[in-house]
């Protein structure tokens, strides 16, 4: 899981947040959201960018916004998910094993290969055990590759990790906060007039 505290690197812009009153303090609400929706596009291109093959939808999906409210001028933007199945990673089965591309390029997993369950999940699995099993279905005996595991990529919060990406992010924040801000409240002002 990987959350982004804001409020340590805005401390200058949100330490006279108690200023504001009524529709101001709305204003502030509404900037603060709409600055972490905006963080959420960004750290989805950024993962992207850095070589991560992820769908955007996928990374965007992965978030869950606490929103802020006039009571708590706070706003938490929360990453959470577990590892993605290497099937996710644009897998191919091949010859000589399956090709996925995680990050920076195509790498081939002997070994490995693609499969459909019964239940029709369908991922990159490897056999665990050492050849294969004796085993006795309706009354044959025949023999079984199992037991298998599937092979698993990085998490979106693994990814969401990376420093390049934790900076850039952070710099949309310290940049598009101070814009909305300034457009929430310049709209509160006409509106008084």
């Amino acid at each position: 899981m990987m959350a982004l505290n804001v409020r340590s690197d805005l401390r200058g812009i949100s330490a006279d947040m108690s200023r504001y009153l009524g529709e101001e303090k709305k204003a502030v609400v509404r900037a603060l959201n709409k600055t972490a929706t905006q963080a959420r596009t960004e750290a989805s291109k950024e993962v992207r960018g850095v070589g991560y093959n992820i769908k955007a939808s996928a990374i965007k999906k992965s978030f869950s916004i606490k929103r802020a409210t006039a009571a708590n001028l706070v706003v938490t933007l929360r990453a959470t998910g577990r590892p993605i199945g290497l099937i996710n990673y644009g897998a191919r089965q091949g010859r000589g094993g399956v090709s996925v591309q995680v990050k920076s390029g195509r790498k081939v997993l002997k070994h490995a290969f693609i499969a459909s369950m019964p239940n029709g999940h369908k991922g990159v699995f490897e056999r665990t055990g050492r050849g294969h099993k004796k085993v006795v279905r309706n009354g044959k005996v025949m023999r079984s590759g199992l037991p298998i595991k599937e092979l698993f990529g990085p998490s979106i919060p693994q990814s969401l990790a990376n420093d390049a990406v934790e900076k850039a992010v952070m710099a949309k924040i310290r940049q598009k906060f101070p814009q909305i801000l300034r457009h929430e409240l310049a709209f509160v002002a006409a509106r008084r007039r």
